[in-house]
């Protein structure tokens, strides 16, 4: 039996051996591969196809292993701008054919590529949009309206019906599971908290969601109005008195040129451009052409130095960050962003630096720490903040340690405000899965963020004060950047969100526009000269095999778990899950948006 045992264990180790062996091969196989062609040849007469679904992530890693084995796209937002004007001049390229797939990527992403796709217009070379037989949704149509011609399928279905947003309450939930929600807070409109103690939108959170709607629907009906050559009043009306969701109805108001299949938009570009209709149509695709070097396009790119685009995206938490799974949310380290702060305020070749935030804030202390690296860099270097979707609360906060603030129209920033919250469990451990607890202390407030009883009074007083000073010495930030008075500063906060439109007005930014206005005017600040410019992210992102060893990390622990855990334990344990999302901020005080936002 021994030597059977020994047997079987040999052949198992082999046949392990071996398939970690042919794994490894079949990695650089995959990576030899993916790397043989890093410039691809562009043709004379050629179309740049944009394959746009799903979304349009801030950065990639650009590691050719990972695109193969994975769904990392081909670009990110940056790569994707910097190839349509790399386009423009690039003779090469006659046109651009965007292919409206579903595209997912937020609004104020989709405003930046916009922007670019009515940059490569300027230069005389047309540009295509058609839906296909997919659905055009109105992030769809706000990118294929900036298109000289839009086609659709007969059948296609196609949304212009305006924009909602809906917010989740868990006061109901709480409620059943016997856990009760402690909340300390600064702001009249610091609506973090309103999931948690209230069932619908407070008066003040219902107002500053209604500015937001109205000013993306304005956004949207005055681009796509000046495109198409439609009056807003003309749009609204058609929105208001009858939605259109079809294709066939889309074309009767005027929306789209055309109802074609994807043949016949092929043959209409040919048209178009003066091609033989009985040669193929010459394309290539964004993913390819974004390796092509910008020499090959007739640019000279810029070598005085570099701009270092240093990304904070993600909810902002202390230690390092994390770049999120299904189950849950990306974060921006205070330890990471520190560490690429220093890169760039170290090197020599970065002459500039552009934080691009996209975060609805978090931990107070992380963000305070976060602040101090921006500070510091701009002590030496110019900084220049550009914001992105998004860049509220404790993203606002870093924001201000910056000379110059540059926000898209749609951004959603402000929420100058700050909580605390500390959920009181002991009725769901209690009533629910039968665990109660005793114990001895040192001291009446030792056990005052344990989360198992309520609060007292003087406690509640005690956590106040906490939070009132994190409030004022956030304003104190905001008001020595802006230039502003405290009190000036106390009345436009309060928590309330603005768009980037209102803030510029209210003096919290200083000038509306995009991630390249943003890299152009640090280059500028730092004497540069004209562009393209080199460009160095950071934090650099994750290859894949780094992201391998982290998600291999995370499956060993989980099947160490599930082989070494009784059945009750892991009841136990997913339970301590459901209530990790709610209990992860207890005891700290939150610099932080509400729940998501997403305008659809």
């Amino acid at each position: 039996m021994r030597f059977l045992s020994n047997l079987a264990a040999s052949a198992i180790g082999t046949l392990v051996a071996f398939g970690i062996v042919f794994f490894m091969g079949m990695l650089i196989f995959f990576a030899v591969v993916a790397a043989s062609d890093q410039t691809p040849r562009v043709s004379d007469s050629s179309v740049l196809v944009l394959d746009l679904s799903g979304p349009i992530p801030e950065v990639v890693s650009g590691d050719p292993l990972r695109r193969a084995l994975s769904d990392e796209p081909g670009y990110g937002l940056h790569d994707a701008v910097s190839a349509l004007d790399k386009a423009a001049s690039d003779d090469r390229i006659d046109a651009v054919w965007m292919q409206m797939k579903g595209v997912s990527s937020p609004w104020a992403n989709l405003q930046e590529l916009r922007s670019a796709l009515l940059r490569f217009k300027e230069t005389g070379k047309p540009v295509f949009a058609s839906g296909n037989d997919y659905m055009m949704t109105e992030r769809d149509y706000f990118l294929a309206s900036a298109a000289d011609s839009v086609f659709a399928s007969e059948q296609a279905m196609f949304e212009f019906n305006g924009f909602f947003i809906t917010t989740w309450f868990y006061q109901n939930l709480l409620e059943n599971l016997e856990i009760e929600p402690q909340i300390i807070r600064a702001g009249t409109f610091k609506s973090a908290v309103e999931p948690f103690i209230r069932e619908d939108l407070s008066p003040e959170n219902e107002e500053q969601l209604t500015a937001l709607i109205e000013a993306q629907n304005d956004v949207f009906m005055s681009a796509v109005g000046a495109s198409r050559g439609m009056t807003v009043d003309a749009l609204n009306q058609l929105v208001n008195q009858r939605a259109v969701i079809s294709a066939k109805e889309a074309y009767e108001e005027g929306l789209l040129d055309g109802l074609l299949y994807e043949d016949q938009v092929v043959e209409a570009i040919k048209t178009r451009m003066g091609y033989e209709t009985d040669e193929d149509l010459n394309t290539v695709s964004l993913t390819a052409y974004v390796r092509v070097p910008p020499s090959d396009a007739g640019l000279e790119v810029n070598t005085e130095g570099e701009i270092a685009i240093v990304y904070a995206e993600g909810a902002i938490l202390s230690g390092e960050s994390s770049p999120g799974d299904p189950l849950s949310e990306a974060t921006i380290g205070a330890e990471t962003f520190k560490d690429a702060m220093d890169q760039a305020r170290e090197s020599d070749a970065v002459k500039a630096v552009v934080v691009r935030v996209n975060s609805p804030g978090g931990s107070a202390s992380a963000s305070d720490a976060m602040w101090r690296a921006v500070r510091r860099t701009a002590d030496e270097k110019p900084v220049i903040i550009s914001m992105g979707n998004l860049a509220a609360s404790g993203g606002y906060w870093i924001s201000t340690g910056a000379e110059t603030i540059v926000a898209d129209p749609l951004t959603i920033t402000g929420s100058i405000g700050v909580f605390a919250i500390l959920m009181d469990a002991s009725g769901f451990f209690e009533n629910k899965i039968g665990i109660t607890f005793d114990g001895v202390q040192s001291s009446p407030y030792a056990d005052l963020f344990s989360g198992f009883r309520s609060l007292e009074p003087h406690e509640r007083e005690l956590l106040q004060g906490w939070v009132d000073d994190t409030y004022d010495d956030f304003l104190e930030r905001v008001a020595a950047s802006r230039g502003l008075d405290v009190s000036d500063v106390d009345g436009i906060a309060q928590g309330r969100i603005w768009t980037g439109i209102d803030a510029m007005e209210i003096g919290l930014v200083d000038t509306l526009g995009t991630l390249r206005d943003a890299v152009h005017l640090a280059a500028d600040r730092a004497e540069l000269g004209d562009g393209p410019y080199r460009v160095r992210i950071l934090p650099r992102p994750l290859t894949f095999i780094e992201e391998l060893q982290r998600s291999m990390n995370a499956r060993v622990t989980a099947a160490w778990a599930d082989l070494t855990l009784s059945p009750q334990e892991i009841a136990l344990l997913d339970q301590a899950r459901t209530l990790r999302g709610l209990l992860r901020d207890a005891g700290s005080v939150q610099a932080r948006l509400p729940v998501e936002i997403s305008i659809r």
